[in-house]
């Protein structure tokens, strides 16, 4: 048992210690009260398990610690990188990615402090990232979500300052971004009819260019049909580095997006899709296409058909959201008749040529009076009750109030 009052593995002003009428250990730390009085606090860990206790120790300290100026020789960079987690990329669309990139720092780095983070032991992270198949695109990346949880203690006064983290500038073995050929194209559409939230969020972000995460969010009330507009940034959300334009309304998703009585577009019984990535992953199989094609793939898909029939570069530029001018001049640009017009026509005549290689048959045709995403099943249930009472003779009969 350790001595009352004994610090056994400090973190950060907080310490391990134990009751004498318990076996278990106790998270433990002074609070001030703004004068020299301090009462001692304590909160337990749930084991008498001293190595248990010091790794719940460490996770109660990264989640409930208040640093202030700390500096990076009295830092834990698993401290550090926890706190990045909790607080901002669990947050985030990209959070799987994050985490992934988070877990490969702390193995590496173990109970390493912040001030650790020399030149020589980072080099050494990232051949112990290539030894693991990493390519240097992905370690690239991996680099920059701990660069980013090094920042953002930095910004929030927790840690004086942070090392420069390097970074691997040799990106030639980054992967080409798939795209689809027409007749892949028609192929992954015909599959979405089965599954019409999958038709509804391809239908989206082919004529808008948008992310997935854009397109999951997509309401009526972000949809101007008079003006023909679609605001990809609903009221009352930040603009981030990933910016959501204004872009047109083609003739094309016009049917898509007239429905007023749902919550999302892209919905399921009427409730919101969270992800699409496992019902679009069904659909790409079920179209015989390849397994690495992803929602993604949409957007790189029709840059570069943009390009292809010569959109001008901006106006592709307007569709991703890479900004292109001051935001007083976007504000007002949406609104003029030529806003993205000739990305507009590409996409139009994107959609033309697929009818024509099927003899003018649309695949998407059958589904826009469904736009809505309520599965097939409604309509059938509908059949079968009218088929019931032909058969039975009875007539539908509404209820009175009986007095």
């Amino acid at each position: 048992m350790a001595r009352k009052g004994s610090r056994v593995g400090e973190i950060g002003g907080y310490w391990l210690s134990q009751r004498p009428n318990s076996a278990n250990y106790y998270a433990t730390w002074y609070d001030h009260d703004g004068g020299r009085n301090r009462q001692t606090r304590r909160k337990s860990l749930g084991t008498d398990d001293l190595r248990e206790a010091e790794v719940r120790l460490a996770e109660f300290v990264a989640q409930n610690a208040r640093f202030r100026d700390q500096q990076p020789a009295e830092m834990p960079l698993a401290t550090v990188l926890v706190r990045y987690w909790q607080g901002h990329a669990s947050q985030i669309a990209s959070h799987e990615q994050a985490r992934i990139a988070l877990a490969l720092w702390t193995e590496h780095w173990g109970d390493a402090l912040v001030s650790d983070l020399t030149i020589e032991r980072q080099e050494a992270f990232i051949r112990w990232l290539k030894e693991r198949g990493y390519k240097n695109a992905y370690v690239s990346r991996v680099l920059s979500v701990g660069r980013a949880a090094l920042n953002r203690a930095v910004k929030r006064q927790e840690i004086t300052h942070a090392p420069f983290v390097i970074d691997e500038p040799d990106r030639s073995d980054q992967e080409e971004k798939l795209r689809l050929s027409q007749t892949e194209m028609i192929r992954l559409l015909r599959a979405a009819e089965a599954r019409p939230h999958v038709l509804m969020f391809c239908m989206i972000g082919l004529n808008t260019l948008a992310r997935p995460d854009a397109i999951l969010e997509l309401s009526p009330f972000q949809v101007d049909l008079d003006a023909r507009l679609i605001s990809l940034n609903p009221r009352g959300r930040r603009q981030t580095k990933k910016y959501r334009p204004t872009v047109p309304i083609t003739d094309t998703l016009l049917p898509f997006v007239q429905a007023r009585d749902v919550e999302r577009f892209v919905n399921w019984y009427g409730r919101p899709v969270k992800s699409i990535k496992r019902a679009f992953a069904a659909t790409v199989k079920d179209a015989g296409l390849s397994e690495d094609i992803t929602p993604y793939c949409l957007r790189h898909t029709m840059a570069t058909e943009l390009r292809r029939r010569g959109v001008p570069l901006w106006e592709v530029q307007g569709f991703l959201g890479h900004r292109v001018g001051s935001r007083v001049t976007e504000t007002y640009a949406k609104f003029g008749p030529d806003h993205l017009m000739a990305g507009v026509r590409a996409i139009d005549a994107y959609f033309a040529d697929l009818g024509a290689k099927l003899g003018g048959e649309s695949p998407w045709s059958k589904l826009q009076l469904r736009a809505t995403c309520v599965p097939v099943i409604r309509d059938v249930s509908l059949q079968v009750f009218e088929r019931m009472v032909g058969v039975t003779g009875i007539e539908p009969v509404t209820p009175t109030m009986s007095t």
